[in-house]
């Protein structure tokens, strides 16, 4: 063989390498490539919390908190009361006159020493029951956060069936303390495990005629377009406040109806926080999984509305 027809085959046996090598290299980077959770699954599985939100929006944070709450102090405009303020639905924490609430249930860590450098949180709220279960962490937590001076809420976890039994368990652990705040929790109202709208109108009516109290609502977008459906003229609900529960930065299509506005909005959770600490708002002394709250106004304004009036 001559030295041109071999120098031929060498380079074309070069070029096929070539070609498999870049091949080779781009399918092993794909492969290596993390899975978006938000593409994952869009609610929490009941085995790993039972505080679940259906229908909920992963939102990847661009701009993620550090616990400092944000590089905005600007004042905060004043809002008519029967009109939806739009910039509430702006990324409210970013504006460090805010205050921050988490909430939590038995299964996340609170390092309360650690969270206390963080001024800007001022409530706890603790599922309290879940069904006829009581929640094991409910009772302990409750003293160490009145003893820290940290507002105080109470979650009910409504499941379908007995909702007479339901109130006894949940008025019992809330003990006629007139400072803890009382709250529904409502997940998806019709897949036969949680509470049924029907079921929560007969709850809030028990709760009001043993306390003279109207529970605040916790709900997600689907549930809150449902509610505004079929509670529109129920006068309980259109006193109570709403717990609005939206996983993301900035809401377009809030449904304004029964609540122009949201009194608590519940927009950092693990579902769109990454367990790197990738957060919308990190919370010191809280893992990943813990759930974050704004209230548009200062800490003084809400314990002014701290309340089930």
């Amino acid at each position: 063989m001559n030295s041109g027809k071999l120098n031929h085959i060498l380079s074309l046996k070069f070029k096929h390498f070539t070609h498999l090598f870049i091949l080779t290299s781009l399918l092993t980077f794909i492969s290596c490539v993390p899975d978006d959770p938000c593409e994952s699954s869009s609610t929490r599985s009941p085995a790993s919390s039972d505080n679940l939100q259906a229908d909920a929006s992963c939102d990847s944070p661009t701009d993620p908190g550090n616990g400092d709450g944000g590089d905005n102090s600007e004042p905060l405009p004043p809002a008519d009361p029967g009109e939806t303020n739009q910039e509430a639905l702006n990324a409210p924490w970013k504006n460090t006159n805010t205050a921050i609430v988490i909430d939590a249930y038995q299964g996340n860590p609170i390092n309360w020493d650690q969270m206390a450098s963080d001024e800007r949180v001022v409530g706890v709220i603790h599922r309290s029951s879940i069904g006829l279960r009581t929640d094991t962490k409910y009772l302990e937590r409750r003293r160490i956060a009145k003893e820290r001076g940290y507002l105080w809420g109470a979650y009910h976890l409504g499941y379908t069936g007995n909702v007479r039994a339901q109130v006894d368990l949940f008025l019992k652990l809330v003990d006629d303390d007139p400072d803890t705040l009382m709250i529904l929790d409502l997940e998806n109202t019709t897949n036969g495990t949680f509470m049924t709208i029907k079921e929560a109108a007969q709850f809030m009516d028990m709760v009001y005629e043993r306390t003279g109290r109207i529970p605040v609502v916790y709900a997600n977008h689907s549930t809150t377009k449902m509610l505004n459906q079929q509670m529109a003229n129920n006068p309980l609900f259109q006193q109570s406040k709403l717990w609005y529960a939206r996983f993301k930065s900035h809401v377009t299509d809030y449904p304004s109806g029964i609540w122009p506005n949201y009194f608590l909005w519940q927009f950092s959770s693990e579902i769109n926080c990454s367990r790197t600490g990738s957060c919308l708002y990190n919370v010191p002394g809280t893992k990943f999984d813990m759930d974050v709250n704004v209230y548009y106004g200062s800490e003084s304004d809400l314990r002014l509305n701290w309340n089930n009036d």
